[in-house]
């Protein structure tokens, strides 16, 4: 991989040879002494030593650099005590350029590097050795503390020198590293003093008797294993290090990319690569870290890779699996090794659960923020984008877009069809509009847009909804849907994300009323919500003070006329005005209210029910359930709670619920009608035949009761597809042992047809219209019913 850190790597040794030539000079010129024992043989010997030193090195990583420790130090002072510096420094440049072309195989910048390196710590050790007087004593006390000195100061200039070659190469935090390091990680001390004192003694015997440089030569190659072993205990000990610290520097981290780029640049420093790669396949990215510190991410299908020496490994992330390698060994590292390839292994494992770990942060972080269908901003992140913009001062336009009719796409087709519906929509919106702002889902059938022009909002609303009115194929069918788009404008209508949001609210709702499709909010919109803020605090109320009345319609056996039991229906009137009943048990779902109103509703009717049975009266009651709390998880224990509460056994009451309530969450809604049926109270299924549930699913459900939708009873005689949607549900009672009940009988030739057919239970204005308490008791007991029924 081409470097475009060259230049400061040979500026560097350029600057080393200058500081060698300046001190060779200076010595020519005022230099020392010329010891008496210098001689074209020794010079020889000392270069052929050093040259076979480079072939018994020792090498210590650290990070990026690495401290080699050599036999050199023994030519070095042999060079110090018996050869003038201005011959040791060229005797030394042949050695070194003799060892490390032929024994170690430099080339190129890293040779001269090196050559350098080795140069500028002869200088500096002989003028350390010839500033303390070592020249003077050289083979005295005096003269080895200058020898040790000089050694210590050359070993100490080879650190700095190689982390600012690092620094200047490949990592630019290097000079930091190097203040905060362990000082005896870089300076291995006792390895110096004993290569030292061993040259020491080599030249004091070496002037008694030249032979025992023969013995030496053993011991030096013997400390050389020593040295290597110690070498290999050390990495060893190293490497349980590093792995630790490894771990400690994943945590807290939370970002895939801020994790990747850490783990490449341990790989890089541990395993001693001159790069480092991670490969995913989901999404298919490779991540790459080299040079100092750049750090690269494209596509897993772009991009060189690894090319040259290199180790792989896989490394699991989640559900996913990917690659973690290194390539291109540093120089003074050989090739990879085995050792290499386990300290690999164990980093992609940590590195594996560190990056399956932000990634479920990541996830978390996401559906936090986003609609879990669409995949679009939810309500959360809209407003707060709509806040990040008034507040810099901007202007912006909120378009609040709702589907009109939208629970009938629900009802007659399945929430399955709607979701489908709510995606397609949601993928063109995202499409189409969200290069000019944030695009949302505030749930339901809403969706949101932040258009960065206000007065191109109206254009842009009018844009969108004939985007999302365009049709839809959904399998089989075409659908097309309508919607209503409310425009508020910042700050001309508001400084705030939630008023600027509540007024498009109600801008929409305005659209939708006036049938206009698109609407800029108006002061006097305020007005159209009035009536529905009434009710809701109305409704509030009457829940508090028990306003809301129960009356009852009965039902009847169309066979015998013998009374069954009554469908429990609240009423409520406010200041004098009935509202009807689909208008407040929306509000009071939409309010949070259904729970309290479906208690009021459950404890009056089972109240009532037990006043029948107290007057000997064998008959039941049926309570409407919203499919908000069909899944409710404490639902049963508060219907057992009533029951016990009033004396009602369970077989008398009969709980109706919608077959959309059951499929708005299927699990729970199962969950609460088994522990219901486990009771002994009897479900129904209300307006069957108007929602999405199949009859096989229905057959696997707890249930006792269907009853038809009224919609199919009108004028079933007379209606050919009326009629054959109640024969279908008559068949599907007696095949599945289910009792049927119709209701909305208005007409005699419906009831008759209805008797004729066995069906089980009738209930509408033909037998009485819904009555209170007290006067159902009346009707009871005169068992008022029409001639034909009894």
């Amino acid at each position: 991989m081409a470097r475009s850190t060259t230049v400061p790597v040979l500026a560097l040794t350029a600057a080393q040879l200058l500081f060698v030539g300046l001190a060779e000079t200076l010595w020519a010129l005022t230099g020392p002494p010329v010891p008496a024992s210098t001689g074209i043989t020794l010079l020889i010997v000392v270069a052929v030593l050093f040259a076979l030193a480079e072939k018994f090195t020792v090498v210590f990583p650290v990070r990026r650099g690495a401290h080699v420790i050599s036999l050199s130090d023994i030519p070095l002072v042999l060079g110090l005590l018996m050869i003038h510096p201005l011959l040791l420094v060229p005797v030394r440049l042949a050695g070194a350029l003799t060892g490390l072309l032929l024994l170690r195989r430099q080339r190129g910048s890293k040779l001269a590097f090196n050559t350098a390196l080795y140069l500028t710590q002869t200088t500096v050790a002989c003028t350390v050795f010839h500033l303390l007087g070592g020249a003077s004593d050289p083979y005295g006390p005096r003269g080895w503390l200058a020898v040790f000195a000089a050694t210590f100061a050359a070993d100490l200039v080879s650190i700095v020198l190689i982390s600012a070659v690092i620094a200047v190469h490949d990592d630019s935090q290097e000079w930091h590293r190097l203040l905060t390091a362990d000082v005896k990680q870089l300076f291995q001390a006792p390895l110096v003093a004993l290569t030292t004192t061993l040259a020491l003694v080599t030249a004091l015997l070496v002037r008694e008797q030249i032979l025992a440089a023969l013995l030496l030569g053993v011991l030096a190659y013997a400390a050389h294993l020593v040295f290597a072993g110690y070498a290999q205990q050390a990495r060893t000990h190293q490497q349980v290090e590093d792995i630790y610290r490894f771990t400690r520097s994943l945590e807290g981290l939370t970002g895939a990319d801020e994790v990747a780029r850490t783990v490449l640049g341990q790989v890089r420093d541990l395993v001693r690569a001159e790069y480092a790669e991670l490969v995913l396949t989901d999404p298919p990215v490779r991540m790459r870290l080299y040079g100092r510190e750049q750090f690269d991410i494209v596509a897993a299908d772009t991009g060189e890779p690894a090319s040259g020496q290199h180790i792989s490994v896989p490394v699991r992330i989640g559900d996913s699996t990917g690659v973690l390698l290194a390539a291109e060994c540093m120089p003074d590292t050989p090739a990879f090794t085995d050792d290499h390839v386990r300290l690999l292994q164990a980093m992609s494992s940590h590195a594996g659960v560190a990056l399956s770990e932000v990634r479920l942060l990541e996830r978390l972080r996401h559906s936090a923020a986003h609609d879990p269908l669409t995949g679009l901003p939810n309500r959360v992140t809209f407003l707060a984008d709509v806040q990040r913009v008034v507040d810099s001062g901007g202007s912006a336009g909120v378009l609040l877009l709702d589907l009109d009719r939208f629970k009938d796409v629900n009802d007659a087709l399945g929430h399955d069809i709607g979701d489908v519906l709510l995606r397609e929509i949601a993928g063109r919106l995202r499409e189409r509009y969200a290069g000019q702002g944030t695009v949302a889902r505030l749930g339901g059938d809403e969706f949101a847009l932040l258009a960065g022009d206000p007065a191109a909002a109206v254009t842009l609303a009018e844009d969108v909804r004939r985007t999302v009115e365009r049709p839809v194929p959904v399998g089989d069918l075409t659908l097309t849907v309508q919607a209503s788009i409310g425009v508020c404008l910042a700050p001309e209508h508001g400084s705030d994300a939630n008023r600027l949001l509540s007024r498009a609210d109600l801008a929409m709702y305005a659209a939708k009323e006036s049938r206009a499709g698109v609407r800029v909010y108006r002061p006097e919109d305020e007005g159209s919500t009035a009536r529905r803020l009434t009710l809701m605090n109305g409704l509030r109320a009457a829940l508090d003070h028990g306003e809301l009345t129960v009356v009852y319609q009965p039902k009847v056996d169309p066979a015998t006329g013998r009374v069954l039991g009554a469908e429990a229906l609240s009423r409520w009137r406010h200041h004098g005005e009935p509202v009807p009943p689909d208008e407040f048990i929306s509000l009071a779902e939409r309010g949070g209210l259904i729970r309290p109103l479906t208690r009021h509703v459950l404890a009056t009717a089972l109240s009532d029910c037990a006043a029948w049975r107290q007057a000997g009266h064998d008959v039941t009651v049926a309570v409407n359930l919203s499919p908000h709390i069909t899944a409710d998880p404490g639902l049963a224990a508060q219907v057992q709670e009533h029951l016990h509460r009033y004396g009602v056994p369970a077989a008398a009451l009969t709980l109706e619920i919608t077959e959309n309530g059951i499929m708005t969450d299927p699990t729970n809604c199962r969950l609460t009608l088994d522990a219901l049926h486990e009771l002994g109270v009897k479900l129904s299924i209300d307006d069957f035949g108007t929602g999405h549930s199949s009859l096989g699913r229905l057959a696997h459900l707890p249930i006792h009761e269907v009853k038809i939708d009224k919609s199919f009873v009108r004028h079933l005689v007379t209606d050919r597809k009326r009629r054959a949607v109640t024969d279908a549900a008559l068949q599907l009672g007696r095949a599945l042992d289910l009792t049927i009940v119709a209701e909305g009988v208005e007409e005699e030739d419906e009831f008759d047809y209805l008797r004729r057919h066995d069906c089980d239970a009738v209930q509408g204005y033909y037998i009485a219209k819904p009555m209170p308490h007290g006067a159902f008791l009346d009707w009871l007991a005169s068992r008022h019913v029409p001639a034909r029924v009894a």
